[in-house]
């Protein structure tokens, strides 16, 4: 028999592929300027991408959870691909697959890692969006919900977000300042929307959290 002609199977790939890798709060997984070595398929935990402009300030251009895509593709030694953020894990035990090449994906895995990153980049074009059409409240209301609703764990009518994220990263996040985010939640607390602590926020009722 033509061994060579066999097709590997599932199971025999995944012997060799993917690569895990568990890092702890505040480890970088990949950093700004480096050259990508793939996409990275987040399997547990939280992470941040971090971005330094050129003038030297810091934005956070999203927070990534479980079954998301960060990594900005594959490397080809024609075209070498750099990093356009640093990518730091927020959550201890945040558990990280490497899919450095679409080839070592079935087809399925293939179609759905498409899929992630189309989702991406409409989530960079709603982010856009919002900058130029909502004020700094409205996006700071927008983020708190968009993270309830991907990271929160319902509890009844009401979601718990449990986030490594100080004031500060909630205004890089929502393109807004530091002071505007502890006067939003200090108001949403004061009627009842919300309650919070360190690293958590409690919504009494997310369906019917309003961006106004």
């Amino acid at each position: 028999m033509n061994t060579s002609l066999i097709q590997p199977s599932r199971e025999s790939i995944q012997v060799t592929f993917p690569v895990f890798k568990s890092y702890s709060k505040g480890q970088s997984i990949y950093k700004q300027d480096q050259h990508s070595e793939g996409f990275y398929l987040i399997k547990k935990g939280i992470v941040k991408l971090q971005k330094t402009l050129p003038n030297g300030l810091q934005t956070i251009l999203k927070i990534v959870g479980e079954g998301e895509i960060i990594g900005e593709g594959e490397v080809d030694s024609t075209f070498p691909r750099q990093n356009l953020s640093y990518a730091i894990a927020i959550q201890d035990g945040t558990l990280i697959q490497k899919v450095g090449s679409f080839a070592n994906l079935s087809f399925h895995e293939q179609r759905s890692l498409n899929q992630k990153l189309i989702d991406r980049a409409l989530e960079s074009a709603q982010r856009h969006e919002r900058l130029i059409s909502c004020d700094a409240e409205q996006r700071i209301r927008a983020v708190l919900k968009e993270l309830a609703v991907k990271l929160g764990k319902k509890y009844g009518d009401e979601t718990l977000l449990k986030i490594n994220l100080t004031h500060e990263d909630f205004a890089l996040l929502s393109d807004s300042s530091r002071q505007t985010v502890t006067k939003t939640l200090s108001n949403l607390k004061q009627k009842g929307i919300i309650n919070y602590s360190r690293n958590r926020i409690l919504f009494r009722d997310l369906a019917n959290f309003k961006l106004s």
